[in-house]
């Protein structure tokens, strides 16, 4: 099953391409270095791939491309000759080499993601003639290894496509061989082939991955193409009638014994669009009008061509489809949606997979759809309230409490810092949990940080509270105490302050016959009538709280 386009859109996309990346600038500079282990993102708890082809890098692109939502870009494509040199020429590896593609890879870096090349050979001719050259082979590896290290690239993708199945050996090997050059200057250098849904596909995965490589991606796409009889999902979930789909590659490829946890699951972002005989479901394509690929960037121009006559979903393949009408002929097109996605996302957990990918970026323009999905799905837990108790505290020792929402993986961990120091280790997560303030002779803010992980490593956005810590006392800078004749009783008046958390409150206390006896324990009013006669004899102190809870030193009046 191949990845590629219809001749007639291919050869039109290849002509876009190459007026793009003459538009591109000057060849740039290679970045200073790959990513190292500790600067991969760890915002997903699923691989999330997506090739960006040459023709749709532009400006718009750079700029629309999700980089939170991606772990891995690989640019498409760099070629090679039939001495196994890459091919220079082409508008691939301009557009590998141009300003735009080094905006991606330093916004990709920027975010922890994985910025990688795919090297592409087409054609059962060509593949024959390259796989049984061993010199070819070698120079090739040694080239793209070369390249991948010059352009500061965290690795590179290997899409064979057209292939006998006498030269799978010839072909794992040379995909082995060039995953341990890029390891020998990068030792966590990325390496994946694109392989197709059908036996072949399972097979050249399950080879490569055993000499190596660390990622398939099945290209789970194009199940339908231009002359399909019947038309439907291009990339059903199952069949309807029992054919192949992406169920049943999934199947093929754990026969043929490859690991899924090292499988990405491609997707389109595209559809096709056919002529067809009527308006049902699934109906026949008009004989000899082939289809056309529809990018779902483009939805609202199709909804706006003719008279839409349906719009539903087609819950047994799990696709989307439009039917409309121009004129006397009618035409559908199925696509996905988050809504038919979304069962095809949730193979990533049922099957074990090690993730999801897309073909190809940009298609999808400025649609949010798939890629809210792909949080919603691949996102780490997130963390929605954060408390400390006490607030304002007068020690240390305080209570973080925490609330979150999990995605298809639970939080399983979290781990907590003071200010912008060093995170403590992962400890199992918890609604609550007791930390230590860092040391202070005065009233300071302190900034608590927490994060949570899932059981496949994603971490939530880091969520920051503050909390003031006084460890310093109230000051009473005032008593006074005098007899009211209106009111035939004692009455005083009595003020404080406090440089930290603020006066909360003031405790009151009378002493009489060498006994002390608690008026107010807790009083915020900063006047207090004591009834008691005029010819009475005691002694009053006050003393005032703190918002901390420290409590300072008593002023007294005697009677």
């Amino acid at each position: 099953m191949l990845r590629r386009l219809p001749a007639a859109l291919a050869i039109a996309f290849a002509l876009v391409g190459s007026t793009l990346a003459a538009g591109v600038g000057p060849a740039a500079a290679a970045t200073a270095s790959p990513l190292t282990a500790a600067q991969l993102s760890h915002r997903l708890t699923a691989e999330v791939m997506g090739y960006l082809p040459y023709w749709e890098l532009s400006d718009a692109t750079v700029a629309r491309l999700d980089y939170a939502r991606l772990t891995t870009i690989a640019f498409f494509s760099v070629g090679m000759d039939d001495a196994g040199h890459l091919d220079r020429s082409t508008a691939g590896y301009t557009a590998l080499m141009s300003d735009r593609a080094t905006a991606v890879i330093e916004k990709a870096h920027a975010n922890g993601v994985r910025v990688i090349v795919s090297f592409t050979t087409f054609g059962a001719e060509k593949n024959a003639a390259f796989f049984t050259n061993a010199a070819a082979q070698s120079t090739f590896v040694t080239e793209a290894a070369t390249l991948v290290a010059e352009r500061g690239l965290d690795g590179a993708d290997f899409d064979v496509e057209v292939l006998a199945g006498t030269h799978f050996p010839a072909y794992a090997a040379t995909a082995g061989a060039l995953a341990a050059q890029m390891r020998a200057a990068n030792p966590i250098a990325f390496s994946s082939v694109a392989t197709n849904a059908n036996i072949s596909g399972s097979r050249m995965a399950s080879r490569a991955l055993a000499a190596g490589v660390d990622r398939a991606f099945l290209m789970g796409y194009n199940y339908r193409s231009a002359g399909a009889a019947t038309v439907g999902s291009i990339d059903p979930l199952v069949h309807h009638a029992g054919g192949l789909s992406l169920s049943r590659t999934l199947d093929l490829y754990a026969a043929e014994g490859a690991p899924l946890n090292r499988v990405l699951l491609g997707l389109p972002l595209y559809g096709r669009t056919w002529q067809t005989v009527d308006a049902s479901l699934r109906a026949a394509r008009v004989s000899g009008v082939p289809g056309e690929v529809f990018r779902f960037r483009d939805l609202a121009t199709l909804r706006a061509e003719g008279t839409v006559l349906a719009e539903d979903l087609d819950t047994v393949e799990s696709s989307a489809r439009l039917v409309h009408q121009v004129g006397d002929s009618v035409y559908q097109t199925y696509y996905d949606t988050p809504a038919s996605s979304a069962p095809k996302f949730a193979l990533v957990f049922s099957r074990g997979l090690a993730g999801i990918g897309f073909w190809a970026l940009g298609y999808e323009g400025g649609q949010r759809g798939v890629w809210d999905l792909v949080g919603a799905t691949f996102g780490p837990p997130t963390i929605t309230s954060l408390k400390i108790a006490p607030s304002p505290t007068k020690t240390r020792a305080v209570t973080v409490s925490i609330t979150w929402k999990d995605r298809d993986r639970p939080a399983t961990q979290m781990r907590l810092a003071n200010g912008t120091g060093a995170f403590s280790a992962w400890r199992p997560v918890a609604a609550e949990t007791t930390w230590t303030l860092p040391a202070a002779t005065s009233p300071v803010n302190r900034y608590v940080r927490v994060q949570l992980r899932d059981g496949a490593g994603a971490r939530s956005v880091i969520k920051r509270t503050v909390v003031l810590f006084d460890p310093t006392k109230p000051k009473m800078t005032s008593l006074k105490l005098w007899w009211s004749v209106n009111l035939k009783a004692w009455r005083i008046s009595y003020a404080a302050t406090d440089t930290g958390s603020g006066v909360a409150s003031y405790r009151i206390r009378i002493k009489q016959d060498g006994v002390w006896t608690y008026l107010a324990p807790n009083r915020t009013a900063t006047t207090f009538t004591i009834q008691l006669p005029r010819s009475a004899q005691f002694q009053v102190g006050v003393a005032a709280f703190d918002r901390a809870g420290n409590y300072g030193t008593g002023l007294y009046r005697t009677r």
